[in-house]
C-alpha cells in the first residue's frame, strides 16, 4: 500500500437523469507512474480525471464505490489541489480568467502555493514561461487569454501546473491543437520533469501514439468501464479485444499513406483575400500577425491552412470572419453572382472553433442551442426545426436524448458535433473549420471527416479546414496553404506540397509528423 497514490474502487458516477457515466471503476495510481487512459470521444476519460480532483461537474454524482488519495496529508483532495495535485485541461480558454493577464493569473497561483514576495514570484513566472518556449513572444504576460493561440495558451497552462511542483498532474488531453513540433517539446519537457520529480501523471488521451510513447502502463475505457488495463507492451502487442484493437489499428497508420488528391476543376471563385494585415496590442509597440495574406477559394474546393502553434491560423480565420478587425486589405465574397466587399459577420460563411464550449452557450440546452440558428433563417415551425435538427443528429451519430442536455453535461467530442451541426443549419457557403476533429479520438475523427466530404459534396460547399494534423489535412484538402510567423511560405495543390514541398519550413512539419506516427 505504500506505494499507492490513488485507489479507486467500485467507483459509480451516475447524472441526475440517472445516466451511467462511470460504471464501477476499479484502478490503482502508484507514486511515481505514468499511467494513460485512453478511450474513444464520451468513454468517461474526463469525468474520471474530474473525479480524482474532486470536481465532479453539477448534475452529477459519486453514487457508489470511492475515491482514497495517499498523499502525505490526511487533508481532502480538494484543499490539496493546487498545491499536491494539479490538471492541465483540454480547454485553455474555459481554464483561464478571461478578465486578467497572465502574469496576474500566474501571481495568484503561485502566491497561494509558496506564499512568496512579489519579486520572488516574478523570478518563477519568467522561469516557467521561458521554460514552455514562451519568452519569444512579445509581451506574453501583459496579454489577455484570447489574445493567445490555442498552443499558447496550452502551454501557458502547463507552466501554472508544474510550476507548483506537484506530486500528481492530470494532464487531460493536452496537446489538442497543438502542431507536432511543439506537442512534442511540451510532452518531452512535462515527462523530462516527471522523470526528474518523480511525480504520477495520469495522461488523458484519445491518442495512443502519445499514451505508447510515455505511459508505463495504460488504462483503456468504453462506455464508462475500464476494460482493460496492464503494462503498455502487454496492451499493444498481446490484446485482442475488437475496441482495443480499433485504437492499435489507427496506431499504426503512418502519415506517407498521403492519398492521391484529384484536381478539381476551378469553377467561380467564391471567396477573395487580398494583402490582409493584422497587428495585436497599441501602434507604438504592434505585433504583426499577418502579413499580406492574399488567397482565393472556388466553389466546393477544400483550402487545408497549416502551421505550428502561434503562426497565425486561428487569428485569420477570425479575420475573414470579421470578429477581428483587419489592420488592412480586403475581404470580397461572390453572392448571386456579384462581388460584394465584407466588413462585418455574414451567414454565407459558417465556422466551427476549436473551443466548442466557449462556442456554446452554456445556459441554454442543446435543443434551444441547434434551434437558434434555424429561426435566424426564418424557419417557425418547431415541427419543422425539430426535424432537421434529428436529421443532423443522425448524421454525426449523436443520439437525440442529448438535446435536453447543457454543453458541460457532453463531452469534448459531442459538443464539437453540435457545433458542427449549428454552423450547417444557417446553409452558409463556405465553411471556416479550426481543428474540429483535434479534440476526437481517431474513431469519431473518421467518422467526422466522412461527414463533411459527404456534407460537401451535397452542398457544393466551400472549406478553409485549419489543422497541425497533416494527416487530416491531406485527406481533406485540394490545396493547402503553409502559415509561418503570419506569411503563407508555401501554397499549392495538396500532393505538391506534402510529396515535394519547396519550403524548409514546410519540410520540418512533414519531416516531425512522420516521425510521430513511427514511433
Amino acid at each position: 500500500m505504500s506505494n499507492l497514490l490513488y485507489k479507486i474502487k467500485n467507483l459509480e458516477v451516475k447524472s441526475d437523469d440517472h445516466t451511467v457515466i462511470l460504471d464501477k471503476i476499479n484502478l490503482n495510481i502508484n507514486k511515481g507512474e505514468n499511467l494513460g487512459l485512453i478511450g474513444e470521444t464520451g468513454s468517461g476519460k474526463s469525468m474520471l480525471g474530474s473525479t480524482l480532483m474532486d470536481m465532479v461537474p453539477m448534475g452529477c454524482s459519486i453514487t457508489s464505490g470511492f475515491v482514497k488519495h495517499y498523499f502525505d496529508s490526511d487533508k481532502s483532495i480538494s484543499t490539496l489541489r493546487g498545491i499536491n495535485l494539479s490538471k492541465i485541461s483540454q480547454n485553455p480558454m474555459q481554464a483561464l480568467n478571461p478578465l486578467q493577464t497572465i502574469e496576474k493569473q500566474f501571481f495568484i497561483i503561485l502566491n497561494k502555493r509558496y506564499g512568496y514576495k512579489k519579486n520572488k514570484i516574478k523570478r518563477q513566472i519568467t522561469y516557467w514561461v521561458k521554460k514552455v518556449h514562451l519568452h519569444e513572444i512579445p509581451n506574453i504576460l501583459e496579454r489577455y487569454p484570447h489574445q493567445l493561440s490555442g498552443g499558447q495558451m496550452q502551454r501557458v497552462m502547463i507552466a501554472m501546473a508544474m510550476s507548483v511542483e506537484p506530486e500528481f498532474i492530470i494532464a487531460d488531453e493536452i496537446t489538442t491543437g497543438l502542431d507536432t513540433n511543439i506537442k512534442m517539446e511540451i510532452l518531452n519537457l512535462m515527462f523530462s520533469f516527471q522523470k526528474q520529480f518523480q511525480f504520477s501523471v495520469l495522461l488523458i488521451s484519445h491518442d495512443l501514439n502519445t499514451v505508447i510513447k510515455y505511459c508505463d502502463k495504460i488504462a483503456i475505457i468504453k462506455s464508462g468501464k475500464i476494460i482493460d488495463v496492464g503494462k503498455t507492451e502487454m496492451i499493444i502487442d498481446s490484446n485482442n479485444d475488437r475496441y482495443v484493437k480499433t485504437f492499435t489499428d489507427n496506431f499504426k497508420k503512418s502519415l506517407n499513406e498521403i492519398p492521391t488528391k484529384i484536381n478539381k476543376q476551378e469553377s467561380n471563385t467564391v471567396l477573395y483575400i487580398n494583402n490582409i494585415n493584422k497587428s495585436y496590442n497599441s501602434k507604438v509597440n504592434a505585433v504583426p500577425t499577418l502579413k499580406g495574406i492574399s488567397f482565393d477559394i472556388n466553389k466546393g474546393e477544400t483550402i487545408g491552412v497549416i502551421g505550428e502553434s502561434g503562426s497565425g491560423k486561428t487569428t485569420l480565420a477570425k479575420t475573414i470572419l470579421n470578429l477581428l478587425e483587419r489592420d488592412s486589405g480586403d475581404i470580397d465574397i461572390l453572392k448571386n453572382g456579384k462581388r460584394i466587399s465584407l466588413t462585418k459577420p455574414t451567414r454565407d460563411i459558417g465556422v466551427v472553433f476549436q473551443d466548442s464550449q466557449g462556442s456554446l452557450n452554456p445556459r441554454m440546452r442543446v435543443y434551444d442551442i441547434l434551434c437558434e440558428p434555424l429561426i435566424l433563417n426564418g424557419v417557425k415551425d418547431q415541427w419543422i426545426m425539430k426535424e432537421k435538427i434529428i436529421e443532423e443528429l443522425d448524421k454525426v451519430n449523436l443520439d437525440h436524448s442529448l438535446l435536453k442536455s447543457f454543453p458541460h453535461e457532453l463531452s469534448g467530442g459531442q459538443r464539437q458535433r453540435i457545433s458542427i451541426i449549428r454552423s450547417l443549419l444557417v446553409n452558409p457557403s463556405i465553411l471556416i473549420l479550426d481543428e474540429p476533429t483535434s479534440a476526437l479520438d481517431t474513431i469519431t475523427q473518421e467518422k467526422i471527416l466522412i461527414l463533411l466530404k459527404d456534407i460537401q459534396i451535397q452542398k457544393n460547399l466551400s472549406y478553409i479546414f485549419i489543422s497541425h494534423d497533416l494527416g487530416v489535412v491531406s485527406e481533406l484538402s485540394d490545396r493547402i496553404m503553409v502559415l509561418y510567423k503570419g506569411e503563407i511560405v508555401e501554397f499549392g495543390n495538396t500532393n505538391n506540397v506534402l510529396i515535394n514541398p519547396s519550403n524548409d519550413y514546410t519540410k520540418k512539419l512533414i519531416d516531425s509528423n512522420s516521425w510521430m506516427s513511427k514511433n
